[in-house]
Order: C-alpha cells, then sequence, then structure tokens
C-alpha cells in the first residue's frame, strides 16, 4: 500500500468533482482509497458540474496527465510540487526563489563593496586634510603605520 503524495491530494481536490469512480481510474487506487483520502481533505466526491459538462475534465488526455504529476518526483526543497527544472531539480518556485536570493546576495555584496570605498575615500580625504593642517606630515606614510606606533623603528635600537 503506497501512502499519498501532497501533490496526489491536490490532483484529488481539482477532480473530485468527476467523482469517486473516474478518480480511482485516475490514480489507479481502489474507491475506498480514494473515499477515505477526500474525506481527509474535507472533500465531496459528489459528481457535479459547474455551469459545464463534467465529461469535458475527464478526456484521457486530462486523466494521463493528472498520473504523470501525481507520480512525478517531488521537489526536494519544498517536497509540494513535482520536479519542473531539469537543471537545478527544484520545481519552478523553489527555482525561481533560489535565483531571487542569488541576485540579492550580490547585490547585498555590491553595496557593502560600495560601501567600503565610500568609507577609504572619507579616509584619504580626512588624512589629507589633516596632512594640510600639519604642513609636516607626509600622506603616503600614514598608509602604512598603525596610530600610536613610531615609524622605523629597528629591532637593533632596542634598549638592552
Amino acid at each position: 500500500m503506497r501512502g499519498w503524495t501532497h501533490s496526489e491530494g491536490e490532483a484529488l481536490r481539482v477532480l473530485s468533482p468527476l467523482g469517486g469512480k473516474a478518480c480511482a481510474l485516475t490514480f489507479d487506487r481502489s474507491l475506498k482509497s480514494i473515499e477515505r483520502k477526500a474525506a481527509q481533505l474535507g472533500v465531496s466526491l459528489r459528481r457535479r458540474s459547474c455551469g459545464g459538462n463534467t465529461g469535458e475534465a475527464c478526456t484521457p488526455v486530462v486523466l494521463k496527465r493528472v498520473r504523470e504529476l501525481s507520480l512525478a518526483e517531488l521537489c526536494p526543497a519544498c517536497g509540494r510540487r513535482p520536479i519542473s527544472v531539469k537543471n537545478t531539480g527544484l520545481c519552478g518556485r523553489c527555482h525561481f526563489e533560489g535565483l531571487r536570493l542569488v541576485h540579492g546576495e550580490a547585490i547585498a555584496r555590491a553595496d557593502g563593496q560600495r560601501l567600503l570605498w565610500a568609507s577609504r575615500g572619507k579616509l584619504l580625504r580626512r588624512r589629507r586634510t589633516l596632512a594640510s593642517q600639519d604642513g609636516a606630515r607626509d600622506v603616503s606614510a600614514d598608509r602604512y603605520e598603525a596610530p600610536g606606533i613610531e615609524r622605523g623603528f629597528r629591532q637593533s635600537d632596542r634598549m638592552p
């Protein structure tokens, strides 16, 4: 006895107006199994039409497509929809959500890089302003020395 997948449950919701026997043929399950699942989902299996002919939706092509979708492998990310994008092995919705996240990360990285360069420019302008005020300091030397540490201090200059 195989269990019901989410896509089979959704297909049963859609095909329930066709009646229990048609659904049993479509899903290749017993009528009792169809009735139990419909009761779990709260779906009526009474044959009815919504302004149209119920036989139109019950063509062999439609039933074959429903069977293919119900037996298809499900998306590993959500487990609800069949795999539709071969490259990623995801359903369309999860595939696009993944692309959105990747593009969002690229945008965040570009924004971070822009802020970094803005901060570097601000630091350089501040150093130039301080150098012009002091007059004696070399701007290029400030790039390589840490604040509070003398430049040019050698090991041999230390006191014993």
